[in-house]
Formats: structure tokens, C-alpha cells, sequence
């Protein structure tokens, strides 16, 4: 077997681990029991049930791995997307805090916006560098307005009494 084998798995592996390790991040920024926690949210009635959240979570890293998979090999070459996937990745994690941990669905809101520009950075930094990667992640842009017209709904939903206008 040539090294372009082993270059290709150590590839996977890479992207393997850096899923992972994010993923774990993402666990720990979401706290204990998060699922409990979404389904003692007073919910939009057109909100995913649980297991489509996690095949979300599922959809997201496998977008995440085929495009680190993608953009590894360019290194260090193209350094700026890669890190800005890396960025994007940590940044979905972070948003965790927010809404789990902090319960400031408000802020996990809002968080949106800065999210985006991360997300538009990487869209930009893929464009012409691997149409693959852009099309991956041209669908998750597909997914931003539902997921921001939620997690609107979710805060508005979920305001205490002492603080409704």
C-alpha cells in the first residue's frame, strides 16, 4: 500500500478526532441532561421531537467530518477554512452554554447573529476552494431560518411572567 493510503487514513482519523473532541466540548458546554431540559421547555408545536434532534446532531457532524475530510489534505496551503470550520464547529458547541447551561434563551438567540457571520465566512472561504464543502454547508444555511425562527419562538415561549411585555 503507497502512502497516499495512509495519507487518505490518517485524513480520516484526523477528521475523526476532531469531531469527536468537539463533540465532546459540546457535551460538556450542554450540561448533564439537556434533552430533560428541552422537553421541560415550553415548545412551538411545530418543534422536532427528540429524536430528530439527534439526528440533527448526527446530520451536523457528518457534514462537519465529510468537509474536514475535504479540506485536510489542503493544508497548509488553505488554512483559513479549515480553522474557520473548526471555529463554526466550536462556536455550535459554545451555544450550548447559553441555552442549557445559562438558560438565557435570549441570548442563545442573539447568538445567532455573530454565528452566521462565522457561518458566511466559511461559505466565502469555500466557495472556490472545494464545491463539495460549499454544498454541504449551503444546506445547513437552508436550515438557519428554522432553526432561528425556534429558537425565537423557544425564548418568546419561555419568558418568565415578571418579564413580558
Amino acid at each position: 500500500m503507497g502512502a497516499g493510503g495512509g495519507e487518505r487514513r490518517l485524513t480520516y482519523l484526523l477528521a475523526f478526532a476532531i469531531c469527536a473532541a468537539v463533540a465532546l466540548v459540546e457535551g460538556l458546554c450542554a450540561g448533564s441532561d439537556p434533552m430533560a431540559q428541552l422537553r421541560a421547555t415550553r415548545q412551538p408545536r411545530w418543534s422536532p421531537p427528540a429524536w430528530l434532534w439527534v439526528l440533527i446532531g448526527i446530520v451536523w457532524y457528518a457534514i462537519c467530518f465529510t468537509a474536514l475530510v475535504r479540506l485536510l489534505p489542503l493544508w497548509p496551503n488553505h488554512k483559513t477554512a479549515i480553522l474557520l470550520l473548526c471555529a463554526l464547529m466550536l462556536a455550535n458547541a459554545g451555544a450550548n452554554i447559553l441555552q442549557f447551561r445559562m438558560k438565557r434563551l435570549d441570548l442563545a438567540f442573539f447568538f445567532l447573529f455573530p454565528y452566521w457571520l462565522l457561518l458566511a465566512a466559511l461559505m466565502l472561504a469555500t466557495r472556490s476552494l472545494d464545491g463539495a464543502t460549499f454544498a454541504l454547508f449551503g444546506v445547513y444555511c437552508l436550515y438557519q431560518p428554522y432553526a432561528a425562527a425556534w429558537a425565537y419562538r423557544l425564548w418568546r415561549l419561555n419568558v418568565p411572567a415578571s418579564g413580558r411585555a
